[in-house]
């Protein structure tokens, strides 16, 4: 199952959802950032976005590794996305993902 809605058509073809879960301002409670993650994948949301300057990207990722080890969901049905700010375009401050 997945959330109905629009979707936007990528260069590669791929359709992304245009709703999805927003997680700024979830960093100060981990163990709810993980739960609200893992209840919206299992509810059907395959967007999640993101932000390094969120502080919760690891609780998000272990929901997401927990749910594609359990078989609930694969990682080619997600779109994580996240932006990347000013300071890291800096030629000094590059961050390698």
């Amino acid at each position: 199952m997945t959330v109905g809605g629009p979707k936007i058509k990528l260069s590669n073809g791929q359709e992304m959802p245009q709703v999805g879960l927003g997680t700024w301002q979830a960093s100060s409670k981990p163990a709810e950032v993980k739960a609200a993650v893992k209840t919206a994948i299992e509810n059907g949301y395959r967007l999640i976005d993101t932000a390094a300057c969120y502080e919760n990207e690891a609780e998000i990722g272990e929901a997401i590794e927990e749910l594609i080890k359990s078989g609930k969901v694969k990682r080619e049905e997600l779109f994580i996305t996240t932006k990347v700010s000013r300071i890291l375009g800096r030629p000094e401050s590059k961050i390698l993902f």
